[in-house]
């Protein structure tokens, strides 16, 4: 008989793809926290995914300073999935009304994502409808699933029909991305070692551009920032934005406006280049690269700096490029009516958390770690390719669907902490490693220049 894995033996099974993708020395030794394993609300292993993806970065700092990694608090990992923030003790709305599922004339379920008003008015366009829910739900039933699904893609707007996860598995992009490694990291350009800075925190010195918005990229360099990196993100007046997404993950950042479409604002972002350890290109796939920034461009301006891109659909296969966000992946890809059944329940049931999001943006910050210890040990930069569609692959490898309890995930006293901020006084789920160096600030509030090295 075959005995059951222990926590940790579960947690670096999990995490060993990961590894062995984006390094060469041998994954450090692991410990847990000695508290229950959390009741995940899902038909899948979230908190196997949180547990693990916090892990990736705690064995990356570990094996950058030297150290052994800190234990993994399972509880605190799933907490810190919940985008769990209070704004002056009042909480934040996560979804614009428009979002969410809708029943589609053949019986079908699609999601609309709207949190981004040009695609709430896309979406009503789309339709011939109002701005306003009931109008949507009418409109909806004259259409068919998927071919509601294909026209708003060819507006430019976000759309998912909901898939089984049968239906998915015959899917031509999902046979195109099936067998692509949770992380792939190739090299950028040579050069000689570069010694690290002086600093008391992890990643004191290493300057890091966040080009992100909503979500895993966000993560990755709000992960980044807690560790000591001097963080700064770029964004443009021009783009909407979500705000939770900037409060939520904005502690430690700063924030500045740099416009591409100008020969100014491109001058900018090769100086901001020239001094970077590290860029996190979470933008649409190709938005930089036409401006002149794809990785080899960055490498061409600094050999010294490791290129981290984040996307949804991946960037090979017939969707490749697609837009998309964590719960239009879920619905795709057969995770929600997969949750659907397993429940028990009559409508489309997502994961308890952005778990796609979360998860990834740990990975791209894992992976941002490891390059910086191969430019420091090794010399030159590397480039880590990442998307939510890989991570949902690798999540659905960790088992389920299983039967389960849906349920809110609500961290509790002793997993959050306050922070003031430029937004007000902010309550957050604390950082699993490392610490908030500064509250939130507030779009376009930094010149687009770096600190002084430590």
């Amino acid at each position: 008989m075959v005995e059951p894995m222990s926590d940790v033996q579960e947690i670096r099974a999990a995490l060993s793809e990961f590894w062995a993708a984006t390094g060469s020395t041998p994954l450090p030794v692991l410990s847990t926290v000695d508290s229950p394993a959390p009741d995940d609300r899902s038909a899948f292993r979230t908190g196997l995914a949180a547990a693990t993806s916090v892990a990736a970065v705690q064995a990356s700092v570990a094996e950058l300073t030297g150290s052994q990694p800190e234990a993994i608090d399972r509880s605190l990992a799933l907490a810190g999935f919940t985008t769990h923030t209070l704004v002056d003790g009042e909480g934040f709305p996560k979804w614009n009304s428009l979002s969410g599922h809708y029943r589609t004339g053949d019986g079908r379920f699609v999601q609309l994502h709207c949190n981004f008003p040009h695609h709430a008015a896309g979406a009503a366009k789309r339709l011939g409808a109002d701005l306003e829910r009931s109008a949507f739900e009418k409109a909806m039933l004259q259409w068919n699933a998927f071919e509601l699904e294909a026209a708003l893609i060819e507006d430019g707007m976000i759309c998912a029909a909901y898939r089984t996860l049968s239906e998915w598995e015959d899917h031509p992009h999902a046979a195109t991305v099936a067998n692509l490694p949770i992380v792939s990291m190739k090299p950028l350009a040579l050069g000689s070692p570069a010694p690290a800075k002086e600093g008391i925190a992890p990643l004191s010195g290493v300057r890091v551009i966040d080009c992100s918005r909503v979500l895993a990229g966000p993560v990755a360099g709000n992960t980044l920032a807690n560790l000591g990196a001097d963080v700064i993100r770029v964004g443009a007046d021009h783009l909407p934005h979500v705000e939770l997404c900037v409060i939520a993950t904005g502690a430690g950042k700063r924030n500045t406006s740099i416009d591409l479409r100008t020969s100014e604002g491109r001058e900018s972002f090769v100086q901001l280049v020239r001094d970077a350890d590290l860029v996190i290109d979470a933008f649409r796939p190709g938005a930089l690269a036409q401006y002149g920034f794809g990785p080899e461009e960055i490498a061409a301006i600094s050999d010294r700096t490791s290129v981290v891109q984040v996307c949804a659909f991946d960037w090979e296969g017939p969707w490749g490029g697609r837009r998309g966000f964590d719960s239009i992946v879920q619905s795709t890809t057969g995770i929600a009516l997969a949750g659907m059944e397993m429940a028990g329940s009559d409508t489309p049931t997502h994961l308890p958390v952005q778990v796609l999001d979360y998860a990834t943006g740990l990975f791209a910050a894992a992976a941002a770690i490891r390059c910086v210890h191969h430019t420091r040990t090794v010399g030159g930069s590397n480039n880590a390719k990442l998307s939510l569609i890989r991570t949902r692959n690798w999540f659905c490898g960790l088992g389920g669907p299983v039967p389960f309890e849906p349920g809110s995930i609500v961290p509790d006293s002793s997993q959050t902490a306050t922070i003031d901020s430029d937004f007000g006084t902010l309550e957050m789920v604390r950082p699993f490693i490392g610490e908030w160096q500064h509250g939130p600030q507030h779009l376009g509030t930094s010149a687009p220049t770096w600190h002084h090295r430590h």
